[in-house]
């Protein structure tokens, strides 16, 4: 797996011509790819796409308003990608607007940072022609640096079928991995536009409730570690929507059939309060003081919010007072953001 991770990122893999051949009456996959200012990155995910056994159908990229001139960019790749221009509107209407072009039956999606083995789209297209009535599959992912080479201790433990109550414990399905149907995608209302991060994980907690997920074991995307990373901005703002994504759907009164009802109260309590926490340490007052409310609602520690609440009160009249702002003094007893959010239970 490591020589092919690197035969990738050094464009050496070549595939096998008889593989490519042999899948004349395979799935159609729409691939799918929204860019902001990552021309370069994008040019090594669109050479990853054409390095794949089986070819798509269509590749299609979705320019979310970047600075750089991404139809030129890429109007010479051998994917021949149609490239769709939009003003900068984030990446869930990107995504959504390249399924709303796609013609094929599956759309594929890849982020512009990251990169597929070459065996890829032929790995799923077998697991669907073997199990027909599947609509959503994914896999994990292998987290590489900006050279390809592995990062160890990043993964997550995947699940296979019903996975809504795994999944609201941790965010384990991603984006690069996944391969759906376009018309269950479309019946689902795709990604919330509205949702500045965490729109994929909103959208696979509410296919979980009708939908099994096929796992492909086999980690077939590679995940690029870097500082711009939209997951790693903004952290208080992340924490607050991933907050706000998990409480919305705990509140479904399908989601409440499918939680296991304790342990899905105390992950959202333990996910409203680091939220709290962030907010508060970067001046967010009213956030902090809604997502610690919901926390106590949810059973949170009384411990804890009692000096969040009182740290936070303390900083906002400093803010006021001084018109400056200080760092919070930390919670009692808070546990660490990986730990609370990310740690699989």
């Amino acid at each position: 797996m490591e020589d092919a991770v690197q035969m990738v990122f050094r464009g050496q893999w070549t595939p096998n011509p008889q593989a490519k051949a042999s899948f004349m009456s395979a799935p159609r996959f729409s691939v799918v790819i929204p860019t902001y200012n990552r021309l370069a990155y994008l040019r090594e995910a669109l050479d990853s796409v054409a390095r794949q056994s089986l070819q798509p159908f269509e590749v299609i990229v979705v320019d979310d308003g970047s600075d750089d001139d991404i139809a030129a960019g890429v109007a010479d790749h051998q994917t021949q990608p149609q490239v769709i221009c939009q003003t900068q509107q984030g990446p869930a209407a990107a995504r959504n607007a390249g399924v709303a072009r796609a013609t094929g039956e599956w759309i594929a999606f890849l982020d512009s940072d990251d990169q597929w083995l070459p065996n890829k789209l032929e790995t799923y297209a077998k697991r669907i022609s073997a199990d027909p009535d599947v609509s959503i599959l994914y896999g994990p992912m292998k987290p590489v640096d900006s050279i390809g080479k592995p990062v160890p201790g990043r993964t997550k433990p995947c699940h296979d079928g019903k996975i809504t109550d795994p999944l609201f414990h941790s965010s384990f399905v991603h984006v690069p991995t996944v391969v759906m149907r376009r018309a269950l995608f479309e019946s689902a209302g795709g990604f919330h536009p509205d949702l500045p991060v965490c729109e994929d994980y909103d959208l696979w907690l509410r296919l979980s409730l009708t939908e099994r997920f096929a796992l492909i074991e086999e980690p077939l995307a590679l995940r690029r570690l870097h500082g711009n990373r939209l997951s790693k901005q903004q952290m208080s703002r992340n924490l607050r929507v991933k907050a706000d994504v998990l409480q919305r759907f705990f509140e479904l009164p399908a989601a409440r059939e499918a939680l296991d009802q304790p342990r899905a109260r105390e992950r959202l309590a333990r996910v409203l309060f680091v939220a709290a926490r962030e907010c508060a340490h970067a001046g967010e007052f009213e956030d902090a003081q809604r997502l610690l409310r919901a926390s106590r609602t949810c059973g949170g520690s009384w411990l804890r919010a009692i000096g969040l609440t009182l740290s936070t009160r303390i900083r906002k009249r400093f803010s006021t007072n001084a018109g400056t702002a200080a760092p919070a003094p930390k919670a009692t007893q808070e546990l660490s953001p990986a730990t609370s959010l990310d740690r699989p239970r």
